[in-house]
């Protein structure tokens, strides 16, 4: 999974070099959600852009995920800020939290992968000549974890409402501060 992000980092990095576009790099930290992200925008048109958001989670499912994104600006010309349309896909790598209930010793280190999407719209704009200030609301889906109990265990829809709450809640909302350049 690491390579997988070194590669893409390279290859954003490379391609922005390559043809002399400014880039945006930003990031945050989840508040309800404890998760770290770093983000990377790569203009590709006057009005368009790509990247990809990096992240990773600290409590209950516990791991990496990625979501490469495209997105639309309002504006010719104004990749830079202004009003976007975002759709995303995303996959993760995450840690079960089936271990912290589990007498199974080898249950320690599963892991499970989740995939996903979603749909936003945001409003990027300058709060300094390099700083921006990210706005980003929307909807997104994610695979839900695979649970080894029966199918109305009481466990499993505690694990699922879990899930919708935290690291798999279906709302997309960003706050983010980056740099431009």
């Amino acid at each position: 999974m690491r390579k997988v992000f070194i590669l893409l980092f390279m290859f954003f990095v490379s391609v922005s070099f390559a043809q002399n576009w400014n880039g945006n790099i930003s990031g945050t930290v989840g508040i309800l959600n404890f998760k770290a992200r770093v983000q990377y925008e790569l203009p590709i048109e006057s009005n368009m852009s790509t990247g990809a958001n990096l992240n990773y989670y600290f409590v209950n499912w516990t791991g990496p995920l990625i979501e490469p994104f495209f997105r639309f600006y309002r504006k010719k010309d104004s990749n830079a800020e202004g009003w976007f349309l975002q759709g995303k896909l995303g996959y993760g790598n995450l840690k079960s939290l089936e271990e912290y209930f589990s007498l199974d010793p080898n249950y320690s280190q599963k892991r499970w992968s989740t995939f996903g999407g979603g749909v936003a719209v945001g409003n990027k704009f300058f709060i300094s000549d390099v700083l921006t200030l990210e706005i980003l609301g929307g909807l997104r889906v994610y695979s839900g974890p695979n649970f080894s109990e029966d199918e109305y265990d009481l466990d499993e829809v505690g694990e699922d409402l879990g899930w919708a709450v935290t690291t798999g809640l279906p709302l997309d909302l960003q706050i983010k501060i980056g740099y431009q350049f």
